[in-house]
């Protein structure tokens, strides 16, 4: 296996031993770009925060439109959309602190974002708090947020 200089990490680490997706899908050029851009260790996280992913959030893996979710997802995660341009994509699948432009304060996991609202689950006492909407196709205790309804997101 060749070395990698991870978009996700930043260090040269050891790369995935073949792309992730077979050739003549038309997933192939992703997968290119993923074995030639990320590590085999950051690549394993999101596996992790894929299965958190689709579970939390309830994706229909045969639904075009959760397909597309998924992928925008993994880009986003592995930094391969530059990352750096979503200041708040380095929180993904990891423990936040998070503050709403109404003043609530909560603990959470973010989950998923796009570029209208922000997806958390595991929220502290179990519940979503106000100001966020509880989701209605992911699982019990996930809930969603406008990105404009945010003030500050910040490591736990």
């Amino acid at each position: 296996m060749a070395t990698v200089a991870c978009k996700k990490c930043g260090l040269t680490r050891e790369g995935l031993a073949a792309p992730p997706f077979r050739k003549g899908t038309k997933l192939e050029d992703t997968g290119r770009e993923v074995h030639e851009n990320i590590c085999a260790s950051c690549y394993k996280d999101w596996i992790g925060m894929s299965v958190k992913l689709v579970n939390e959030m309830r994706l229909d893996t045969t639904d075009p439109r959760a397909q597309q979710l998924w992928l925008s997802q993994m880009r986003t995660f592995l930094g391969l959309d530059g990352g750096a341009s979503d200041p708040w994509a380095q929180f993904l699948d990891k423990r936040v602190r998070v503050e709403t432009v109404g003043g609530v304060k909560t603990s959470a996991t973010l989950i998923g974002s796009t570029p209208e609202q922000l997806n958390f689950a595991e929220f502290e006492g179990g519940a979503p708090p106000d100001g966020f909407t509880p989701s209605t196709t992911g699982a019990k205790g996930s809930a969603t947020i406008p990105r404009d309804a945010v003030r500050t997101i910040e490591a736990a």
